[in-house]
Parts: C-alpha cells; sequence; structure tokens
C-alpha cells in the first residue's frame, strides 16, 4: 500500500470529490481514479459509493479514511520532512445571514491567525432550509438557530446564546420593551427565519400589539429603517464592533431577555467532520472572548453563493 495514495484518498473525503482532490494535489482526474481504484482492489471493498454524484465514502470507505489518518499522523510524527500539503480541506458551508456579518468572520479570522488553512464554500439562507440541505448531504455543515427537536441522522453543537434586544431610534420616549414596540411602527424581522418566528411567538404570548409597517429578510435592512426613524424592532445582539448606528437605542427583549441559540448542524459520520469542528472550536473561542471587532478579510479561501 502507498502511502501517497491514502494521501489522495483523506484529499478527496477532505475536499468533496475526486477532481477538487486532484486540483490539491496537482494529480490528473483519471490519476486519482485510478489510485483509488487500485486501493480498493487492493483492500478488496468498495470505498466510494459512484452512482452518487460526487461518489460519496461507504461506511467501510469512512472507516478505513479515519484509519488512513491515524496511520499519517504517525508517518508524519517520524519527521518533518514526510509532511505533505494537501492544501487544507474544503467545506461546504451553510450560515443564517445574521452570523455571516456577525460571529463567522471573527472565527475564520482567528483560523487564519492559528494557521488553519480551510476553504468554504458559503451558502446563506434561512435555517430550516439549510438544515434540509445538511440532511440531504449539500452541505457538510450549516451555521443556524437551534432546530426544534433532535433528529437521529443529525447532530447540532451550540456555540453561543444571543439575547434579542428592542432597537429603536434614539428619538423615541423611553419605556418598557412592550410600551415602545406598541407606540413605534413595528419593523418585523422574516417571520420564516426561525429567530424571527421565535420573536412572534413571544409578542403573541406576551400580547404586545405591534403595527407592522414593513416585513424585512435581511438584519441590516431592519437596523437601516430604525436607524432612519422609521419604527421599533427586535432583533438578535451579535459580537461586532458598532453593532447599531448611535442614533439607535437597545434594550432588552423580556425579563429575563428572551435568546436564540447559534450552532453548527452536521450530518454524523461526516468524512469532513475534522474540518467543521475546526471552524466550531474557533466560533466558541471568538463567542467566548465576546471580541468586539470586526474581523478582516481572512485569507481562508471562500466562493459564496446563495
Amino acid at each position: 500500500m502507498d502511502i501517497k495514495t491514502l494521501y489522495t484518498l483523506i484529499a478527496v473525503a477532505d475536499r468533496g470529490s475526486f477532481a477538487e482532490a486532484g486540483v490539491a494535489l496537482n494529480l490528473s482526474l483519471s490519476a486519482v481514479s485510478t489510485q483509488i481504484r487500485t486501493l480498493e482492489e487492493e483492500l478488496n471493498t468498495t470505498l466510494f459509493d459512484r452512482s452518487r454524484r460526487p461518489p460519496v465514502l461507504t461506511e467501510a470507505g469512512l472507516d478505513f479514511t479515519h484509519r488512513a489518518r491515524e496511520l499519517i499522523a504517525h508517518w508524519e510524527s517520524m519527521s518533518e520532512a514526510f509532511k505533505k500539503d494537501a492544501s487544507g480541506g474544503l467545506l461546504k458551508l451553510g450560515a443564517v445571514h445574521t452570523c455571516v456579518s456577525g460571529a463567522l468572520p471573527l472565527a475564520l479570522k482567528h483560523m487564519q491567525e492559528a494557521g488553519q488553512r480551510l476553504d468554504i464554500h458559503l451558502t446563506t439562507g434561512l435555517s430550516h432550509d439549510l438544515e434540509k440541505a445538511v440532511f440531504h448531504r449539500q452541505l457538510d455543515a450549516a451555521i443556524i438557530t437551534q432546530p426544534e427537536g433532535p433528529r437521529e441522522d443529525l447532530e447540532f453543537h451550540p456555540f453561543v446564546e444571543e439575547s434579542l434586544v428592542v432597537i429603536t431610534h434614539c428619538t423615541t420616549k423611553p419605556g418598557t420593551d412592550k410600551e415602545v414596540l406598541e407606540n413605534t411602527p413595528y419593523v418585523r424581522f422574516n417571520r420564516s427565519a426561525r429567530v424571527g418566528f421565535q420573536i412572534q411567538q413571544e409578542i403573541i404570548r406576551r400580547n404586545i400589539a405591534v403595527r407592522s409597517m414593513m416585513e424585512i429578510d435581511t438584519l441590516e435592512g431592519v437596523i437601516a429603517m430604525v436607524a432612519n426613524g422609521l419604527g421599533s424592532s427586535v432583533v438578535p445582539s451579535r459580537q461586532v464592533e458598532n453593532e447599531f448606528p448611535k442614533n439607535v437605542r437597545t434594550s432588552p427583549f423580556g425579563d429575563p431577555p428572551l435568546t436564540r441559540r447559534l450552532g453548527v448542524l452536521v450530518p454524523r459520520n461526516s468524512p469532513r467532520a475534522h474540518l467543521s469542528q475546526m471552524l466550531l472550536e474557533a466560533l466558541r473561542t471568538v463567542s467566548s472572548q465576546g471580541k468586539r471587532t470586526v474581523a478582516k478579510p481572512s485569507r481562508a479561501r471562500m466562493a459564496v453563493s446563495g
């Protein structure tokens, strides 16, 4: 068994396709395919389900890839000269919009400064849509608001609880959160979003009579409307510098304040679980530190879709 073939196998697992592995290792697609076929014949087992596009690891393939990682770790520990750069891994990541403009850039910057290499194909969307994409293995992981209940085939790993706050223009007459919301036009955050639905349910539970004048899909759009004196709203607080404009006043929503839990949703037995774990640890680090600075663009390569 050639150690180079094990590197090729791991590159395919980490990058999600034979073609991407070939690019990372500077090999042709046919060379990658030949190496994997040879390895399967040597092991007398099928490592990849080729009825799927791109091919995905079988249960035997997942198990063998895990053992290959351990073997290569021992191999590389013998000498720095043995180390082989496969340009990190590729993570197909989904994220809710509020995290893309909040914790995610901080986490990527943290990973960059720690020398961790990760390529990300990022898709933004609503929590329930991203959850479906993870279930169908269209995404390797998704940063979403906590699902309503556990699923046997998916794992949710929380990294932060964000308080929900009432935001209003600084000229609004001070009062309780209920008074502010009832005495000003209500700029509603998208009820299709899980956090938007959570806010709506709390408004109903507390019998807050809001006068909704508009419903907006993005947190930035809601904040802009409030900053221009067009109403008040309820939004999640985020760990970024200058989170709200100076002319926007905030107050807790509820006593104690209502919160939403953000986390990373991953499928069980994912071949790229170590990549999502790397990201999860970075998200937990920046969240626990409560950083108040905006991350500069990361060197981690990121392709954005959606």
